[in-house]
């Protein structure tokens, strides 16, 4: 696969008057262009995870979402809009609609704590940071 994988530094998105700061772990990229986000999850938190995954790589223009929890791997393709089992490195245009910011900002809030800022995140411990 000739996809490079770089950090997600991630964006801010404005709502309602608010700004929210969200990104994934990773983001695959091909030919300069955003073919994946990459995240991570404990498998206790994989369905808010995936809600997130699939609204934050429309937004960033990604075709793809992909998943890792443990040994598993989930990937949805925004293009097709569905599951699929692997990774083309064909990279097309995806669009987000507004929902998809509404989603993105709030299930980042669900899924990441401050304790979690510093590695992959998806951390629900609800510790405060010097812990």
């Amino acid at each position: 696969m000739n996809v490079e994988f770089v950090r997600d530094e991630g964006i801010a998105i404005e709502l309602n008057g608010r700004s929210y700061y969200v990104r994934a772990s990773h983001l695959g990229v091909k030919d300069g262009k955003i073919l994946l986000c990459l995240d991570f999850a404990a498998p206790t938190a994989l369905e808010p995870v995936k809600t997130f995954l699939k609204s934050y790589s429309k937004i960033r223009g990604a075709r793809y979402a992909v998943l890792i929890s443990g040994e598993e791997r989930w990937i949805y393709d925004n293009y097709l809009g569905r599951e699929v089992d692997e990774v083309e490195e064909r990279v097309v245009e995806v669009r987000a609609e507004e929902k998809d910011y509404r989603l993105a900002a709030a299930f980042y809030a669900l899924i990441h704590c401050e304790c979690g800022v510093g590695d992959e995140g998806n951390c629900l411990c609800g510790l405060p940071p010097e812990w």
